[in-house]
C-alpha cells in the first residue's frame, strides 16, 4: 500500500509543480531534472531516477520549496525500492522545512507516517499520525489499521483499540487481519467476553478455522463460563471441525467438571467405540472415572476392568478391588486385589493384602483373612491397621 501511495504522490507532485506561484516556483533546470526523473520512474529505471534527483538536489535552492519537492521526489524513489529508512529520512527533511502549500505538506505529513510505519519505527509514526489525524477528518481505514499496529508494536494497547475498532466498523465485511489485531488487543488487555463476542463473529464468517473454535473455548475457560466452553467443543465436534483426540478428551474433562458426567461418559463411549480416541488404559480409566462420578458403578467396573488388564503395572486392579468393596461385592474385589499383586508394580502392596484381608472376612473366611494380614504387616504403613485385625481374629 505504502508503495502505491507514495508513486501516486510523486507523479501528481511533478505534474503540480508547473505552477509558477511565489510558493510553489521551481526553477527550469530543477524541473527538466524532476520530469526526467518521473519519466525513468515509469519505466523502473530507478537508480538512473535517483542520480537524476540528486543532480536536482545539488542545483535546488537550500530552503526552498523546489529543495523539498526534490527531497520528496528522492524520498518516493527510495520507498519505491523499500529502503524506507532513508526515504522517511529524507521526506523528514522536507517536511521539516515547512515550504509546501498546506494540502501538499498534509499529504507529505501522511506519507511521512506511513514511511516509518514500514520502517518499523513505531513511536515516529505515531508522532507524526496522530497530529495529523487530529488536522484531517475521515481517514482511511487503512490508515487507522497501521496506527492501531503501530500502537499494537510499542504494547499501547488500549490506545490501539479505537482505532482498529474505528476501520473495522467501516466496513461491512472488514478484512480477516483486521479483526485478528482487534482479537489480539483484546487477548493483551484481558477482556475475555469482548473476545468471545468477536470470536462469535469469526466463526460465523469463517466456520472451517478450527483455531476460532478452540480459541473461543479457551475464552470461556478464562472468563470462567465452562459450561460455554464445553458446549462450543463439543459442537466443534459434532461439525467435524474439530477430530483430535486431544479434542475429545478435552471435551470429555470439561463435561465432567461442570457436573454433566453422562454426557462426558456418553462422548468418551463413543469415542472409545469408534476408534476416534486410543483404546488404551488410560482412557479406559477415564471412562471409568466419569461413570464413577454418574454413579453409574457397574459401566464404571466395565470400563475400569478393560484398563486394568491394558495397564502395566497393577494399580487399576487394587482401584477395582476398592469399588468393588465400596459396593460389598467381595469375590469379586478379591480376584481384582489377587490381580493386582499378580500384575506387581504397586505403590502400596501391603494396601492390596489388607484389603484381601477385609473381603475374606466379610466372607467369613478367618483363615484367608489372617493369612491376607500377615501379609499386610510386613508393610510399614499397613503393619498397625494389620496387626489390630490379627489381634481381633485371635480373640474371636
Amino acid at each position: 500500500m505504502i508503495r502505491s501511495v507514495l508513486l501516486m504522490c510523486l507523479i501528481c507532485f511533478v505534474g503540480g509543480v508547473t505552477a509558477q506561484s511565489k510558493k510553489t516556483t521551481v526553477s527550469p533546470n530543477v524541473f527538466k531534472q524532476l520530469s526526467k526523473s518521473n519519466e525513468l520512474i515509469e519505466k523502473k529505471k530507478y537508480a538512473a531516477a535517483r542520480e537524476t534527483l540528486k543532480i536536482a538536489l545539488s542545483k535546488s535552492k537550500k530552503n526552498s520549496f523546489e529543495q523539498a519537492a526534490v527531497l520528496r521526489a528522492l524520498s518516493s524513489v527510495n520507498a519505491l525500492q523499500s529502503a524506507y529508512v532513508k526515504a522517511a529520512q529524507q521526506l523528514a527533511q522536507a517536511v521539516n522545512l515547512n515550504v509546501f502549500p498546506d494540502d501538499q505538506q498534509q499529504q507529505a505529513i501522511l506519507n511521512l507516517g506511513q514511511l516509518y510505519l514500514a520502517s518499523e519505527q513505531y513511536r515516529q509514526a505515531i508522532a507524526t499520525l496522530v497530529p495529523w489525524l487530529a488536522k484531517n477528518a475521515s481517514p482511511d481505514p487503512e490508515l487507522s489499521v497501521l496506527l492501531a499496529n503501530a500502537y499494537a508494536q510499542t504494547k499501547q494497547y488500549s490506545q490501539a483499540l479505537p482505532h482498529i475498532k474505528r476501520a473495522i466498523a467501516s466496513k461491512r465485511k472488514p478484512p480477516e487481519a483486521w479483526l485478528q489485531l482487534n482479537l489480539a488487543l483484546l487477548y493483551e488487555l484481558k477482556r475475555y467476553r469482548s473476545a468471545a463476542q468477536l470470536l462469535e463473529r469469526l466463526i460465523k464468517r469463517f466456520p472451517d478455522n478450527k483455531d476460532y473454535w478452540e480459541q473461543l473455548s479457551s475464552v470461556y475457560v478464562q472468563s470462567k463460563q465452562y459450561k460455554k466452553a464445553a458446549g462450543v467443543k463439543h459442537l466443534a465436534l459434532q461439525k467435524g471441525v474439530l477430530h483430535r483426540e486431544k479434542d475429545i478428551l478435552s471435551v470429555v474433562d470439561l463435561y465432567g467438571f461442570v457436573g454433566a458426567p453422562f454426557k462426558a461418559a456418553d462422548i468418551m463411549q463413543s469415542a472409545l467405540k469408534a476408534g476416534s480416541v486410543k483404546r488404551h488404559a488410560s482412557n479406559w480409566e477415564k471412562l471409568a472415572n466419569v461413570w464413577l462420578q454418574a454413579r453409574e458403578y457397574d459401566k464404571a467396573i466395565n470400563a475400569l476392568a478393560k484398563a486394568s488388564l491394558l495397564h502395566s503395572r497393577g494399580e487399576l486392579f487394587l482401584r477395582l478391588g476398592q469399588i468393588h468393596i465400596e459396593l460389598e461385592q467381595w469375590d469379586k474385589a478379591i480376584s481384582a486385589l489377587q490381580q493386582a499383586l499378580q500384575k506387581g508394580g504397586l505403590k502400596q502392596p501391603g494396601q492390596a493384602h489388607l484389603l484381601i484381608g477385609v473381603s475374606s472376612y466379610e466372607l467369613n473366611r478367618k483363615q484367608q483373612a489372617m493369612q491376607a494380614f500377615r501379609s499386610a504387616s510386613q508393610f510399614n504403613r499397613q503393619k498397625k491397621s494389620a496387626q489390630q485385625w490379627l489381634s481381633y481374629l485371635a480373640s474371636e
